[in-house]
């Protein structure tokens, strides 16, 4: 790694998360062999650094045969991971999206775990089943999730208060929480004058597949031979998002946006109510005592309720020279140990349930007062499209949805350029 934490600075860490005892109990083992190095490649933000530092930290403390060097990838992960691939630069242990899995999978890039889950009597029942089966292709395993996160709707509550607007549902049940309900407080909470806007239309894709599928829309057939993006349900969704912008206003162009720092709008005080992955820790650090904010599920369209995400995971690459050593570290990964600290710095929702039910996730007394909007969530998720070409097929959808969110086309149109450049693909 490029750097560590010192073993002063994991045991404050350990003291502060009241882990110490657990990690001191902790049944890893060292390897009786010669240090041998495996190179791990992950993006993430400087919350999301802090805890891959603070993890590393941890597998050091644990056992001296297997050093970790760390690649951070911090922009254009897959587009540079695919290259170091292509020019035989391979790392061992790969970061990756659920939905990025069977893409890797269908290039022979990731290395099955059956015989070394069978060999070791791996227990995966502590694993969030929903979440696993994201690594799994054709009953085959590639990985371990780190995270159960669903797409949910962040929202200001003291900008709520402030405008005597009643506050979302938590009740996933609660069927009044739909498109016509949200548009409604977005228009109330929305107040242009003193800079503030009720939404904020994301980009990302998971940001915008979540209102199409909650609309019944589909990325590809059932089959996967065609992309079927320019359905009634979807094309319907797409322009819903479109016209928050351009019709009701209730979100930031673009361009405005990025000036006013789109990455930040939420937890700047300048969105009322944004899509968020659970990003929970990075909310509490940022935020502090400026405001007070909470979840609620994402509002229900013609299908009902949906939530996407599923997150990411640890896999190893079909190429490395350390096959072994890998699989010690992505067991490593997944144990409660890791886990309660990846949980504790992040706020993530943890894929094992032993962590979801502690207090290392829950922080009673800490926001969101509704957390357990995410864990119940997880009933409700639509992950990433499973297709080979989902990759590829994304980054097209991407690309046309720009000339949506920008203006001046109508869904109709971009979701027809959108399917068929994705059929000539497929």
């Amino acid at each position: 790694m490029n750097s560590r934490f010192t073993r002063r600075d994991f045991l404050k860490l350990s003291a502060m998360s009241g882990l110490g005892a657990a990690f001191a109990a902790s049944p890893f083992s060292a390897l009786a062999q010669d240090m041998v190095t495996v190179r791990l490649t992950a993006w993430g933000n400087p919350t999301e650094f802090q805890a891959r530092e603070a993890t590393l930290a941890l597998f050091d403390e644990m056992q001296d045969a297997i050093d970790v060097d760390f690649i951070h990838i911090p922009s254009d992960y897959l587009t540079k991971i695919l290259t170091m691939i292509a020019g035989g630069d391979y790392p061992d242990v790969m970061f990756l999206g659920n939905g990025d899995v069977i893409p890797f999978v269908s290039r022979n890039q990731l290395l099955p775990l059956d015989d070394f889950m069978a060999r070791d009597n791996f227990d995966t029942s502590d694993i969030s089943q929903q979440n696993l089966k994201l690594y799994n292709v054709d009953g085959v395993q590639y990985g371990f999730p780190v995270d159960a996160p669903n797409q949910q709707l962040f929202y200001n509550k003291t900008l709520f208060d402030q405008a005597g607007i009643e506050t979302p549902s938590p009740d996933w049940e609660d069927d009044s929480w739909n498109w016509e309900a949200f548009l409604e407080k977005a228009i109330a909470v929305t107040d242009k004058d003193n800079g503030i806007w009720g939404w904020q239309v994301k980009t990302g894709f998971r940001a915008w597949w979540i209102w199409v599928t909650a609309n019944g829309g589909e990325f590809f057939n059932e089959d996967g031979t065609e992309c079927v993006l320019n359905s009634p349900e979807a094309v319907e969704a797409f322009q819903f998002l479109a016209d928050l912008i351009h019709v009701h206003e209730v979100a930031p162009p673009l361009d405005v946006a990025s000036e006013l720092g789109s990455n930040e709008l939420f937890q700047s005080g300048v969105t009322a109510m944004e899509t968020w992955w659970p990003a929970i820790g990075r909310m509490r650090s940022n935020i502090a005592d400026r405001f007070e904010w909470n979840v609620a599920p994402h509002p229900g369209g013609k299908a009902g309720k949906s939530t996407a995400g599923g997150g990411t995971g640890h896999t190893i690459s079909a190429e490395t020279q350390h096959p072994e050593e890998a699989w010690q570290f992505l067991k490593f990964l997944i144990s409660t140990d890791c886990v309660s600290v990846w949980t504790d710095i992040m706020g993530i929702v943890p894929p094992l349930t032993s962590v979801a039910e502690s207090d290392v996730f829950l922080k009673p007394g800490e926001p969101p007062a509704d957390i357990l909007v995410f864990t119940k969530g997880n009933d409700y998720l639509r992950p990433d499209p499973r297709h080979p070409q989902f990759s590829q097929a994304r980054s097209i959808a991407q690309s046309q949805l720009e000339r949506l969110w920008i203006g001046g086309v109508t869904a109709q149109e971009v979701a027809d350029d959108i399917v068929a450049e994705v059929n000539r693909l497929l």
